[in-house]
């Protein structure tokens, strides 16, 4: 793989030291990745996308998301390393709440000069954003490279994550590492993921059929009407 293990290094003022999910990688010195696809798993706060944001800027992105290696950008020194086995010449960080801001660069003029999937008249601000984020994935996730995606889900249809499962799958047999962050039940399913769920006790690696997500949607597709019942009046 392109990226062996993640560790961390950073002074005890800076804010991220407070998150659960960086105080428990200083306690484990290094957590080694295991697969072409990683899965992050975990309740919101804990962490993950700040974690993805510290892999993106160590690997030469913007922390805001986007290419490796942006002109236009100033990546700030990370508090995460990543353990590397060769040099990596290609990474992308696709980041969910800062879609607005991958479109602007993607539309931008030096970006459309330069894209190599997606055609210089393409106005990425006048697609669907599940349209927009695919068009994205197509124009960087090509190759060889680290692909980061924080919550990819956003903005997809059902169908949709369906399809971006067979496209990460189709990446990694290009030979691309994919990192990822999500809530999806249906991204977990990755083939050969490593999932990982960050909670009370650490980095903790588990099953499919464990994911928190995974058990609780089929709870609610099992029983629908009494499921949300118990969630309006739980005693």
């Amino acid at each position: 793989m392109l990226v062996d293990a993640l560790s961390l290094k950073f002074k005890p003022e800076d804010y991220r030291a407070e998150l659960p999910v960086f105080d428990y990688l200083v306690d484990l010195g290094s957590f080694k990745l295991r697969s072409p696809v990683t899965v992050f798993v975990g309740e919101n706060g804990i962490g993950k996308s700040s974690l993805l944001a510290g892999v993106a800027s160590d690997l030469g992105c913007s922390p805001a998301g986007g290419r490796m290696d942006d002109p236009d950008e100033i990546v700030p020194r990370s508090p995460i390393r990543c353990d590397t086995e060769e040099v990596i010449q290609r990474a992308y960080f696709l980041r969910a709440e800062k879609h607005e801001y991958l479109i602007g660069r993607g539309d931008s003029a030096a970006e459309r000069g330069g894209r190599s999937t997606l055609s210089q008249n393409v106005d990425l601000s006048r697609r669907s954003h599940g349209q927009s984020v695919f068009d994205l994935l197509y124009e960087h996730i090509n190759g060889q490279g680290v692909y980061i995606l924080d919550e990819p889900e956003s903005g997809l249809s059902v169908i949709r994550q369906l399809a971006l499962v067979g496209e990460i799958a189709l990446a990694v047999d290009r030979g691309a590492q994919v990192i990822i962050a999500t809530h999806s039940p249906i991204l977990l399913a990755c083939p050969g993921a490593d999932i990982v769920e960050l909670n009370d006790t650490g980095f903790e690696r588990i099953a499919f059929d464990e994911a928190e997500a995974v058990a609780a949607t089929r709870e609610l597709l099992a029983d629908p009407e009494g499921t949300i019942r118990f969630i309006l009046n739980p005693e």
